[in-house]
C-alpha cells in the first residue's frame, strides 16, 4: 500500500511522530460568496475614495452625506437584505455639473386647518397649515411656502434642499447630474389627501425636477481600478446612462470580462429608469445582455436608484439562499407603489417583459413585489431570438453550478495525477482518470438535484462526456449537459363543464 503525504517529507530521517490532515474527502463548498456593490454619488467632500463596507444606514449617512444618492441606495438595499455583505463606491459630483431644480408655488390664504401632503423622491413630507396662514411671509410670520421649505429641510434623508421667497419654494437636488431630473415632486398622492381649502399649490409641470446635467464619468480611474480583483455578484449603479459611453456600458463591459471562463467572477448589473412604459421599453430594447437586469415599475414616485437598489437587495437575498428560487411574489421594501390608475394592465406588463425589463407590481395594499425577473438578453450573436439567458434565475443557477463544481473538484483533487482508464495503481495514490471524473460529475449532479437546481439525471448521465484532451496531456475535459430546473411562473387551466 502506498500512501501519499503532502506535508511529511519522504526523505526525512529525523525521529518524529507526525500526522497531517487531508480534507479532500470532507471538502464542502458551503454557501456561494455573495458580495454586493453600490456605485453612486456622495454629497460629502470627505467621502471614502475607495470601496467601503457598510454595516448600517447611519454609517452610510455619515460617510457619504444624508440624502446623497449613494446613502439612499444603501438604505434601500438594506431594507431588503440587512444581513448581506454590502459595499459602496462613492463618486463625487463633477465641479462643473448642474443640480436639478424645481419650484412649488403657493398662492392664497388657508381657510381651514389641514396638512399639505407632499412626496419628494418617494419620501413623505407633511406640512402643518392653520386656517389664516398666508402663502407668503407677512410681518415676520412665516408663510406656507416658508413652512414647506422648512419641512423639506427637516427631512435629512431627502435628496433635496429647499428655500422660499415670495411664496415660491425652490427645490434643489443635493447631487449634481442627470439623475436629479428623476426626483419626483408630488402632492396629494394617496387617497383622501387634498390641499387645504383657500390655498393653491402649483408643482413642476413635468412632475420632477429638471436642469440636472453632467455626470461623473465611469472609467478606470473612478471605478475600474477601485474594484479590480474583487468579486461582486450584484452591482447597482445610481446612473441610468444608457448611451454607448455611459456608466451602464462601462460596468457591462467589466462584467462581460468577469463572466468568461478564464476569470469566472460573474455578476449582474442593476439599474433603473423613471417615467412611462415607453421609457422602460426603450431602455430594455437598448440592451441585450445576461449580465444586466432593469427592474421596472412605471410611474412610481421613488427614484430609479432606489428602485434598482431595493430590487437588487431583494433578489440577492433570495438567490443566495437558493439560486433557482422563482423571483416572483417577493416583497420589495422601500419602493412606493404607483397610483392604481397608473398600474400596468396585462398587455403592458407583457410588453415590458418582452423588451427585457424585469417586472415589479403592486398589491392592493401598496406593497411592491417582484413579479418576474428577466435579464435584457433577447437574442444570440446571430441576431436570432433566444431565451436561454432570459430568466435571471437561470443566470444565478449557472453561476452557482460553475462555482460549486470548480470548488468541489479543486478541493478534492488539488494535487492529483492524470492517467488513462485501465491502469491499476497502489492504494492511496490520487490519480484522476476519465472514468473517475465521470463518476465525480455524476455524483455532483445528484447533489445539485437534491438542492433543486437541475433535473433529468438519466438523460444527463447518458450524455455527459469526460475525456483526456488530445492536445494536452495535463488536461481532462468535461462536457456537462446540465438540464436546469425551471420556475413555475404561469399556470394554464381549463374548466370544462356541462
Amino acid at each position: 500500500m502506498s500512501i501519499q503525504f503532502q506535508e511529511i517529507p519522504a526523505n526525512n530521517l529525523v525521529p518524529i511522530f507526525a500526522t497531517e490532515f487531508d480534507n479532500s474527502r470532507a471538502a464542502k463548498s458551503g454557501p456561494m460568496p455573495w458580495k454586493n456593490l453600490l456605485i453612486g454619488q456622495a454629497t460629502k467632500a470627505g467621502a471614502p475614495a475607495g470601496v467601503t463596507q457598510i454595516f448600517s444606514d447611519a454609517e452610510a449617512d455619515s460617510l457619504f452625506g444624508e440624502g446623497s444618492q449613494i446613502a439612499l441606495m444603501a438604505r434601500a438595499f438594506r431594507k431588503n437584505a440587512k444581513n448581506m455583505e454590502l459595499y459602496c463606491l462613492a463618486l463625487q459630483d463633477v465641479s462643473d455639473g448642474a443640480a436639478a431644480t424645481g419650484s412649488i408655488t403657493v398662492t392664497g390664504t388657508a381657510t381651514e386647518s389641514a396638512p399639505i401632503y407632499l412626496l419628494i423622491g418617494g419620501q413623505a413630507v407633511t406640512v402643518t397649515v392653520v386656517a389664516g396662514d398666508e402663502a407668503k411671509d407677512s410681518e415676520g410670520t412665516p408663510g406656507v411656502a416658508s413652512n414647506i421649505a422648512t419641512a423639506i429641510n427637516e427631512v435629512k434623508n431627502l435628496p433635496v434642499t429647499a428655500s422660499a421667497s415670495d411664496g415660491v419654494v425652490t427645490i434643489t437636488a443635493k447631487n449634481k447630474g442627470v439623475a436629479g431630473n428623476d426626483i419626483s415632486v408630488v402632492a396629494n398622492f394617496n387617497a383622501g389627501e387634498k390641499t387645504p381649502a383657500g390655498l393653491t399649490i402649483t408643482l413642476p409641470e413635468s412632475g420632477t425636477l429638471s436642469g440636472g446635467a453632467k455626470d461623473t464619468a465611469y472609467n478606470e480611474t473612478t471605478v475600474g481600478a477601485k474594484i479590480a480583483g474583487e468579486w461582486f455578484k450584484t452591482v447597482v449603479v445610481g446612473c441610468g446612462d444608457n448611451t454607448a459611453t455611459g456608466g451602464v456600458a462601462y460596468i457591462k463591459e467589466l462584467l462581460d470580462e468577469l463572466w468568461g471562463a478564464t476569470v469566472q467572477r460573474d455578476g449582474v448589473l442593476y439599474y433603473s429608469v423613471a417615467g412611462t412604459l415607453s421609457a422602460y421599453t426603450t431602455a430594455g430594447a437598448a440592451r441585450n445582455s445576461q449580465v444586466i437586469c432593469i427592474p421596472g415599475i412605471v410611474k412610481t414616485p421613488s427614484q430609479p436608484c432606489v428602485v434598482a437598489a431595493a430590487s437588487a437587495g431583494c433578489i440577492a437575498q433570495c438567490a443566495l439562499n437558493d439560486p433557482a428560487v422563482p423571483l416572483s411574489n417577493w416583497p420589495v421594501y422601500g419602493v412606493v407603489a404607483p397610483k392604481k390608475d397608473d398600474r400596468l394592465i396585462m398587455p403592458e406588463a407583457n410588453s415590458l417583459l418582452k423588451h427585457g425589463v424585469a417586472l415589479l407590481a403592486a398589491g392592493d395594499d401598496g406593497t411592491v413585489y417582484l413579479k418576474r425577473c428577466v435579464t435584457t438578453y433577447k437574442q444570440n450573436a446571430a441576431g436570432v431570438a433566444d431565451t436561454s439567458y432570459q430568466q435571471l434565475e437561470k443566470v444565478h443557477v449557472l453561476s452557482f453550478l460553475r462555482w460549486d463544481w470548480n470548488a468541489y473538484l479543486g478541493g478534492k483533487y488539488p494535487h492529483a495525477k492524470l492517467a488513462d482508464d485501465g491502469n491499476e495503481y497502489g492504494p492511496g495514490q490520487v490519480v484522476m482518470t476519465p472514468s473517475l471524473g465521470k463518476a465525480e460529475i455524476l455524483t455532483r449532479y445528484k447533489y445539485w438535484m437534491s438542492k433543486g437546481l437541475v433535473q433529468n439525471y438519466e438523460e444527463f448521465a447518458a450524455n455527459v462526456v469526460v475525456e483526456r484532451d488530445p492536445d494536452d496531456d495535463t488536461a481532462l475535459n468535461f462536457l456537462i449537459p446540465a438540464d436546469l430546473i425551471d420556475q413555475l411562473l404561469i399556470c394554464k387551466s381549463k374548466i370544462q363543464f356541462k
